[in-house]
């Protein structure tokens, strides 16, 4: 697909041919940024250690919880932590990617991804996780990585601009070579092996640009996450109220609800993945040059969103493609498989997924109809119905796969909504002791109290109405969900609920689940008690 198949936009700035004195000038930088860590000659005296950076220079922003891993000349490289709820081995997060506008559709119509985090919690085994930079890499850093230690400085704070999706790959190679020589006890660790660095997949971006887990389902869904402020207070986009036409410096805006900078604007970012056209939600099977995301300081403010996406065309006739909106940020992961004992794992879930999804499905002919069907692939001595039995095999497995995702998302759906009723009702609770005691008061007083009186009987049937609404969510989960599958969602849920600001919730989900299981042996309906066991939580 050639470049003018993208809108002459502003949306769309990397199709734009850059001129041949700033490609020189960036060829040249990048020349010289991506030299390597040079030793000095024999003879020479060694140069002498580079003044560590000050942490405005590399951390603009600072926050809790960050990840900061050191880089040659005394500078530094911050990370955000990214939580991926995480239910079971070889489970991951079905998310929706891309967006609804039809300008666009063509290459970023909405479709479904699968991800999944790096790295365990040792204590909490419902979430996993990867790390990604909180800002774009800067000028400064990648100077750095080549060894080439300059005096720390504002200007070096603006994004390394004009680089390919080769001068990025071989960045992360040469920031984790120097970490592991010279750091690595502060690189995380998955199975006794250290994490590494590379550019992060589209899904792992967008799922990071969207919020995560920080904002409910159908805000990640958005056009972009939340900007309460206006988006000029986290965006940098072309406008006289914005970036005004230049290149900004990192971290001079607020952040996502995840921690990170400039995920919208400034610069194009690019990501691990090669460009393909979307065919009706899902991916065309050509690959072609590099996906760059997030928008940058020239496109609009009409035209920014999460679901971003061009094709970042590696060469043209001069050689490799520099475009001076175009930068990266790394991500920081571990290997899929980094011991003979997650490889054990994985095989062992792997044999077990198709069997426990479709007991979990409640499809239980001959208990366990994908076993039959092998049996019946085994008995088989054609060799062309063998071959289409293994072709209906594989795709029945994918599809059980596919709607005990679904039920589960739906189980987490149902106790996400009895915990909000359950909050509800310790509101009403509260409001309506408030309008009893006023009442009460008013009535020793002497005065008529005929309205308060109709109040509280409003706000008694409201209460009860809810209380009534509870524990039919109650039944409904109970009679559509066993204990397994309430169980694995709560860890979920508890980490949606965290992210999301609402961490109070996730007690009232946990008491939601034990209601279910009481209902679900004894048979019996006690909204009463359900309601005292309610008001008891602290």
């Amino acid at each position: 697909m050639g470049q003018d198949a993208f809108p002459r936009n502003a949306a769309s700035p990397a199709c734009a041919i850059e001129p041949r004195s700033q490609r020189a000038r960036s060829a040249a930088l990048l020349a010289t940024v991506l030299l390597g860590l040079a030793a000095p000659a024999f003879g020479q005296q060694k140069p002498p250690a580079p003044q560590r950076w000050a942490e405005r220079f590399y951390n603009p922003q600072p926050a809790k919880g960050e990840l900061v891993l050191p880089i040659p000349c005394g500078g530094a490289m911050v990370f955000r932590r990214i939580d991926v709820p995480h239910e079971s081995a070889l489970a991951d997060r079905k998310i929706v990617v891309g967006g609804t506008d039809d300008r666009f559709a063509f290459a970023e119509g909405s479709r479904y991804d699968y991800i999944d985090g790096a790295f365990g919690d040792a204590k909490d085994k419902t979430r996993r996780f990867y790390y990604l930079a909180k800002y774009e890499t800067t000028d400064l850093q990648m100077k750095a990585l080549a060894g080439n230690c300059v005096a720390a400085d504002r200007a070096g704070l603006r994004p390394a601009t004009g680089t390919t999706w080769f001068d990025a790959v071989q960045a992360a190679q040469l920031y984790t070579e120097w970490l592991l020589k010279n750091a690595k006890d502060k690189l995380p660790v998955e199975d006794g092996l250290p994490g590494f660095l590379r550019l992060p997949t589209e899904a792992e971006w967008e799922y990071a640009a969207r919020g995560g887990v920080a904002v409910s389902a159908s805000v990640f869904e958005e056009k972009a996450f939340p900007m309460p402020d206006g988006m000029e207070k986290y965006v940098w986009y072309r406008s006289q109220r914005s970036s005004n036409g230049e290149l900004q410096a990192v971290g001079a805006l607020k952040p996502n609800p995840l921690g990170l900078h400039d995920m919208l604007g400034n610069v194009d970012e690019i990501v691990l993945d090669p460009f393909r056209l979307n065919k009706l939600a899902r991916l065309h099977g050509q690959a072609g040059g590099f996906v760059i995301k997030g928008g940058n300081y020239q496109t609009s403010e009409a035209d920014i969103r999460s679901a971003y996406r061009n094709e970042l065309l590696p060469f043209d006739a001069n050689g490799p493609r520099r475009v001076p909106t175009v930068g990266f940020r790394l991500a920081l992961v571990a290997p899929v498989i980094p011991s003979p004992a997650r490889l054990e794992a994985a095989k062992k879930a792997w044999e077990a997924l198709p069997k426990a999804e479709a007991l979990r499905s409640g499809d239980v002919a001959q208990n366990d109809p994908l076993a039959e069907l092998q049996t019946i692939i085994m008995a088989t001595t054609d060799a062309d119905i063998r071959s289409r039995l293994t072709a209906l095999q594989r795709e029945y497995a994918k599809r059980i796969d596919e709607e005990g995702t679904l039920r589960g998302r739906a189980a987490r759906s149902l106790l996400r909504l009895a915990a909000f009723l359950g909050d509800k009702l310790r509101v009403d609770q509260r409001f309506l002791d408030q309008v009893q005691k006023s009442r009460d008061t008013q009535k020793q007083a002497g005065r008529d109290v005929t309205a308060l009186d109709a109040r509280l009987k409003e706000l008694h049937v409201t209460l009860q109405g809810n209380l009534r609404y509870y524990a039919d969510t109650i039944v409904q989960i109970a009679q559509d969900y066993n204990d397994s599958t309430v169980n694995q969602q709560l860890g979920t849920l508890k980490l949606e609920f965290e992210k999301g600001g609402t961490a109070h919730l996730d007690p009232l989900a946990r008491q939601v689940a034990a209601h279910v299981s009481a209902y679900r042996k004894s048979s019996g309906v006690k909204p009463d008690a359900w309601f005292k066991d309610i008001l008891a939580l602290p």
